[in-house]
């Protein structure tokens, strides 16, 4: 089971904040998550950390991660 979280406009347009999910026998990749919550979309805008670190999508995911998804922040 992995925890995922929502912050920011992703949580405002999924209308959620957190949701958890069992993984699949075969295991499953951040990508392959991305792909399954978002149709593919958000590519660019889109930040993902596992277990608090910011990582890229190829990072494999295992039972128990928390998986955040974020906006891009800007500022200055």
């Amino acid at each position: 089971m992995i925890d995922i979280l929502f912050f920011g406009r992703v949580a405002d347009s999924l209308g959620k904040r957190r949701l958890a999910m069992a993984l699949p026998p075969e295991g499953l990749s951040l990508f392959a998550l991305r792909l399954r919550l978002f149709d593919g979309e958000g590519d660019g805008r889109l930040r993902m950390s596992v277990n608090q670190v910011v990582v890229t999508d190829d990072r494999p995911l295992h039972d128990g991660d928390e998986v955040a998804f974020f906006s891009v922040f800007s500022g200055g």
